[in-house]
Order: C-alpha cells, then structure tokens, then sequence
C-alpha cells in the first residue's frame, strides 16, 4: 500500500503478541507481566481487562494484581474512571535507554549500509521478541521508488521470512505452540521449511506479506548459534530474488555480524 510519500511503498503488519509458555527455571510471576506489557505494546492502542483476559488466557483477577503492581511501578497506566490500561511513561525512557544499548543495532549498521550499497534495496534488522520478529533498524533504499519498513513492525508467523527464522530458532515451547495452531499438513511443511532454514542460513519470501514485494533474509547468530535478530533485503519481486548473488551478499553481510556476535555458523556452511 501507499505511505505518506507517493514514491514510498509500505511493507509489513503490526500483529499482537502472543502467549509465551515459559521455560524451564524461569520465574513465572515474572513471565506474567512481561507477557501483559507485550500485549500492551501490541495492541495498538488501550486495552480493556476483558480483552487482556481473552488474548492471555488467564482470569481477569489474576492479571487485575499485575496491572495493579505494573501501574503503581509506571510501566502501565489506567484511564480514571475506567478500565483501559496502556503502556507507561516508565516504558518509553527504558526503551530509550534499550535502544541506545542495543548492540546488534550499532555492529549491523555498517554491513547495513554496504549491504544496501551492493544490491540497492531496502535492508531491514529484526530481532526475536516473544516468538515474533521485531524491526528495530532500517536502511532505506536510494531507489525513486522503495519500499518502506517501519521500525517497531512486527511480522507474522510462519507467514514471512523473518518470522519463519524467528520460529526455526524458537525454543521448543514458543515453536510448539505457534506450530500447534496449523493443521497437521501446515505443521509437517513448515518443520521441514525450518530445518532447510537451519541448514541454508537463509529464507525467502515471495508477496507473503504484500504482493508484488519479495524479502531475502538471514538469520544472525550470536554465541552457542542462539538467534540474536535477522538480516533481510526488501524489494519488489523484479528487485530482489533467491539468485546466488543476492543470497552471497546476504550473507556475507550476516556473517561479519555473527562473528562479531559469537558465532563462526557461516564459516561452518563453508565446510
């Protein structure tokens, strides 16, 4: 669809964040909260408890208690008089201070930008949050008309190529219940999609998201080969394609970042 510049086309979708199952030896009470204020950051707009209940599974007057301690803390607010929480005023400075520590955001900026310089397309950093790609960098493209992504989308799974790399590095729970959701033929093709991804270090994705544009993704792996975000190339489909040329300057790119990061999983594919 078209942005607020006519030259400017926009590409990808918010979506809500999911239940977490948790893992093992974590502290649940605080699984909880962060599972409240991701779905407060993935809403759009207030929420009531009712709908906070529905999309958590969970009795209202448990997650009442948090957002009692979540508010009184500031990291969420409530409309006087009424039911409706948001997130709070807390949130939005250490998210401010996140972002200026993020690490993944300053070691991928240079390779960004080579990247965007030896294939003229739009280059997308996203990171796995809760089971689902968050965008937290983009190098626009120079070209007269390029394609757009808005920081702060988050893109579907197993519907796109970077959810799919999300999904294929997801531990067992978030992996089991985002696949437990398709049929059991969706379920068997999207496992041995993911393990092609594992394997290639790479995933592509044809009008997934909108038609007419494609996306070209690796994954970038930091220490022990644990996903730390994902490196993509976004194009029209006369733009960006699965071509050895592409697919070597992706990773390329992918590579000084995971290196940086930990990781030799790109030299190991040389072998």
């Amino acid at each position: 669809m078209v942005g607020q510049p006519a030259d400017t086309l926009y590409y990808g979708m918010a979506s809500g964040s999911s239940q977490d199952d948790g893992n093992h030896g974590s502290i649940k009470s605080v699984a909880v909260a962060a599972q409240i204020l991701e779905a407060l950051a993935g809403s759009g707009g207030p929420m009531r408890l009712a709908e906070l209940s529905r999309q958590l599974d969970m009795p209202r007057a448990r997650i009442h208690r948090y957002l009692k301690t979540l508010r009184e803390l500031g990291y969420v607010s409530q409309e006087r008089n009424g039911e409706r929480y948001w997130l709070g005023t807390r949130l939005f400075h250490l998210g401010q201070a996140a972002m200026d520590q993020f690490e993944i955001t300053r070691i991928a900026d240079r390779p960004m930008h080579e990247l965007r310089e030896t294939l003229g397309q739009t280059v997308v950093l996203s990171t796995p949050v809760n089971g689902e790609a968050l965008v937290v960098a983009v190098v626009e493209s120079e070209n007269v008309v390029k394609i757009s992504v808005r920081t702060g989308v988050r893109l579907a799974i197993p519907n796109s190529a970077q959810g799919r790399i999300v999904l294929a590095y997801a531990p067992p729970a978030v992996r089991d219940r985002i696949l437990g959701k398709l049929s059991v033929r969706s379920q068997a093709e999207t496992e041995a999609r993911l393990e092609i991804v594992r394997e290639r270090l790479y995933e592509f994705s044809s009008g997934e998201m909108l038609g007419g544009i494609n996306v070209l993704a690796g994954p970038l792996l930091g220490d022990g080969d644990e996903l730390a975000g994902i490196l993509a190339i976004v194009g029209t489909t006369q733009d960006v394609s699965e071509t050895p040329h592409a697919i070597a300057a992706l990773q390329t790119q992918a590579a000084r970042i995971s290196t940086r990061l930990g990781s030799d999983a790109y030299d190991r594919l040389k072998e």
